[in-house]
């Protein structure tokens, strides 16, 4: 029995999808295979040729190498009589949600909803994404698993001595920390605004936001920040690699992530594992990610979020009662965890296709 695993859509800078897939390759690679390398940039039109590539040369490919299986780990596949059963990995279902007006919403609700009905079963990273799939796609509970992501523990841990700032902070500035692509539902126009409210008593913080720029929230951003009097007090950093994230992370007085809406949150795990104290948000994936061991705030609300920030702030004890708790809460989780419950699970599926 051959396993296709379907790595097209792993991009060249990887983001969540592609860290997700890097981590669990290792296990998977122990089983009969095949591998289909990604590489794209993340284009729209890529995307678009990766979606006509799905749907003709996918199913093609795994004919001709025989696979009892395609493994996808993205909700991308091939629709139509499923002759090789295909297993996706759902990372969330933001584009269906929170549908902005680009590709991959039009992509997310039209053709994977259809697709994960057609899939033989589901891998996702989160009870709260499962439920999002039962509902936007209609897909019974037993027909999909639920496998928490984990993180690279020898990169993200406490630092061992001093640190260099950010690109551009003088060393030793206070900073805030956001890690993640500038989508609307990140929420970031709150955070700027809930930064503003404390900017004024606290001079010497900054906030940075790390993450690919996105087309149409990022200018709108850029302008809040200048309507607000802030050029010299936010930082926008563009793609972080691993190697620049981490003490990224370590030297941060907290990673502030209030989205309106996550599967599960990735940056809280790295966060907390670097002791750095977490704030995130009620209601989504990453208040399952985070336990106990974060500041929730209702991420709708910038007054509450500013008062969180405030507490942050001025309460060392608050700060290091977060780091604690978020260590011992990053512990349980790590990439041995999640690649040994995916190899398992597809393990068990190709059993039973024979």
């Amino acid at each position: 029995m051959t396993l296709l695993l379907n790595y097209r859509p792993v991009l060249r800078q990887p983001t969540g999808i592609g860290v997700y897939a890097q981590g669990v390759l290792p296990a998977l690679q122990q089983l009969p295979h095949v591998l289909i390398p990604g590489g794209d940039t993340g284009s729209a039109s890529e995307r678009l040729r990766r979606l006509v590539w799905s749907q003709r040369r996918l199913p093609r490919l795994a004919r001709q190498h025989r696979a009892s299986l395609i493994f996808t780990p993205a909700p991308e596949g091939y629709l139509g009589r499923q002759a090789i059963p295909q297993v996706v990995m759902v990372h969330d279902l933001r584009p269906i949600s929170h549908p902005e007006r680009s590709l991959q919403s039009l992509y997310f609700r039209g053709w994977v909803p259809p697709l994960l009905r057609q899939c033989r079963h589901i891998l996702t990273n989160s009870a709260f994404t499962a439920r999002e799939i039962e509902r936007w796609a209609e897909v019974p509970a037993q027909r999909i698993s639920v496998i928490p992501l984990g993180y690279d523990a020898a990169s993200f841990r406490p630092a061992a001595g001093p640190l260099a700032g950010p690109p551009g902070l003088p060393n030793g500035c206070p900073y805030l920390l956001h890690v993640g692509q500038a989508y609307p539902h990140k929420n970031l126009p709150r955070l700027i605004e809930a930064f503003a409210a404390l900017a004024p008593q606290h001079p010497d913080l900054q906030l940075v936001l790390a993450g690919k720029p996105h087309p149409t929230e990022t200018p709108r951003l850029m302008a809040l920040v200048r309507e607000r009097g802030l050029e010299a007090r936010v930082r926008l950093l563009p793609y972080v690699s691993l190697e620049a994230l981490v003490p990224l992370y370590q030297g941060a007085l907290a990673l502030v992530y209030p989205s309106l809406w996550e599967g599960f949150g990735l940056p809280v795990l790295e966060a907390m594992a670097c002791g750095t104290p977490v704030l995130t948000s009620h209601g989504s994936g990453t208040e399952e990610a985070a336990g106990d061991a974060a500041l929730l705030v209702d991420p709708a609300n910038t007054a509450a979020l500013a008062a969180a920030l405030r507490d942050l702030l001025e309460q060392p004890s608050l700060r290091q009662q977060l780091r604690q708790r978020g260590l011992q809460r990053a512990a349980q989780f790590n990439w041995e965890r999640t690649a040994a419950a995916t190899h398992a699970a597809l393990v068990e599926i190709l059993s039973a296709v024979g």
